[in-house]
């Protein structure tokens, strides 16, 4: 091998790959990747790529995907499209034209070129074809067919014996390797180090009064409800359902101000869980004024993704600096302000309550705002670094907040609580399954008539989380 003749070439995930080793690896002499360069001027409203094919704070830094082939000029660099591509010709072509002037520079234009082929996302063979005459060109000094002929596969030269590294007697996986640099980078961070950084992330809000409009309204015998919309901040508006209690329901007293809730809303369909509505109208009863809403995008856009949820929205904010699940926690923080703004509430015991991985924005909120008197999480996951011990995971994307699992987990926002109280019902891991753990749990039991006794259990916990 003639190591002063390298080059690289890939496509879709490969094609990232060997743009970034293209930028920062000098030992390669010409670049060919395909089916993904584009700018995101196209790609931030679009098909946003895969997360691991872009950087938390990348676009916030200033860069777009042409920088990285800036860097390596004047290396020679082949960029592939293809005509129905959702990495668009157009977009390729904007990260072209950029480098382009750049390679001006040096005056190696000729050394740039862009080559657009035909059908879906992939190689067609003519874009294999002018792979082939752009590396024969510099890597063999132009000495060469770059006609595709037929290959023989040899499997002599299987790098291991069955073609998988996984295989090998004490190979490692990927999330075992990540595991190791999380354990030799992590460093406990302060309590003031864990505000700061709370801050940072925007979760606090400023106290004032949103403004709130209401949609509609509905009366029951008990209490009244009302569809509200407030804005969380300019151009973000949040919906959700204030019950009023009656004069006669539960302790209140005429004219007296009521303890609130805040509930996070949650459709998703756990296995003897009450709804939101059926756990907003009881509270509602028993003479509390509540709130129900649902932050920013949650529900968000279906993927297809089961495990991944709606990543791409994750991934859009990491991107530009700011970090979604920290909104999410500043909508909530919102909602608090809405409550403690009445003339009906008082201010002084506002209790609020999450369900699965919605209750880590609750705990972000709750960590800043020391408003909410007390917490109910239920099938809430207990631990973020939890999520390293395991292949799989779900609904991840909607909980990380990019470098803090360095420094902190979820019990450190607990901590940040001090003396205010957390019921913590049927903790769960990142499968939504409950997990038998030591601490301050509660779990629901399951025997007889199910039905029956999930309701029961739920207004054990209800009274127990209005106390």
């Amino acid at each position: 091998m003639d190591p002063t003749r390298l080059g690289a070439a890939g496509c879709s995930g490969g094609g990232a790959l060997t743009t970034f080793i293209g930028a920062l690896d000098r030992r390669l002499k010409a670049v060919v990747p395909a089916c993904y360069p584009n700018s995101y001027q196209l790609l931030f409203v679009g098909p946003d790529p895969d997360t691991e094919m872009s950087f938390p704070h990348f676009l916030a830094s200033g860069l777009d995907v042409a920088d990285f082939v800036e860097l390596s000029a004047p290396t020679p660099w082949l960029i592939q499209a293809t005509e129905g591509d959702y990495f668009t010709p157009a977009g390729t072509r904007l990260v072209y034209e950029e480098a382009r002037h750049w390679y001006g520079l040096y005056g190696a234009e000729e050394k740039l070129a862009f080559f657009v082929g035909p059908g879906p996302h992939g190689t067609p063979v003519v874009s294999r074809e002018a792979l082939y005459e752009w590396t024969i060109r510099w890597l063999k000094d132009g000495q060469g067919d770059s006609h595709e002929l037929p290959v023989h596969l040899c499997f002599d030269l299987l790098v291991t014996p069955t073609g998988h590294v996984q295989d090998i007697p004490g190979s490692r996986r990927l999330y075992q390797l990540i595991l190791d640099y999380f354990r030799a980078k992590k460093r406990q961070g302060t309590f003031a180090e864990l505000q700061a950084e709370l801050r940072k992330l925007g979760i606090p809000s400023n106290g004032s009064s949103p403004d709130t409009k209401v949609l509609d309204k509905s009366n029951a015998p008990e209490f009244s409800r009302q569809h509200i919309e407030y804005e969380s901040e300019p151009g973000i508006e949040i919906e959700g359902n204030l019950y009023i209690p009656s004069s006669s329901s539960g302790s209140a007293i005429p004219g007296s101000r009521k303890p609130a809730v805040l509930l996070v809303a949650d459709s998703r369909p756990y296995f003897q869980a009450a709804t939101t509505e059926s756990l907003a109208t009881r509270m509602a009863r028993k003479g509390r004024v509540v709130l129900t809403l649902e932050p920013r995008d949650s529900p968000g856009e279906n993927t297809h993704a089961p495990f991944v949820g709606n990543w791409i929205t994750n991934s859009r904010a990491n991107q530009i600096g700011l970090n979604l699940p920290a909104m999410r926690a500043h909508d909530i923080l919102r909602g608090v302000d809405l409550l403690s703004a009445r003339s009906d509430v008082d201010a002084a015991s506002i209790h609020c309550g999450a369900r699965g991985v919605k209750g880590v924005w609750l705990l972000l909120a709750a960590a800043v705002d020391p408003r909410i008197s007390k917490l109910w999480l239920d099938r809430n996951p207990t631990s973020l670094r939890a999520a390293l011990e395991n292949t799989l995971n779900t609904d991840l994307f909607d909980a990380v907040i990019p470098g803090f699992a360095l420094h902190w987990d979820l019990d450190d926002l607990t901590k940040a609580m001090g003396n205010r109280s957390v019921l913590w019902t049927d903790p769960a891991n990142w499968m939504n399954r409950i997990v038998a753990l030591r601490g301050p749990y509660q779990y629901r039991y399951v025997l007889g008539d199910t039905t029956e006794l999930g309701d029961a259990q739920d207004n054990a916990y209800i009274d127990e989380f209005l106390r």
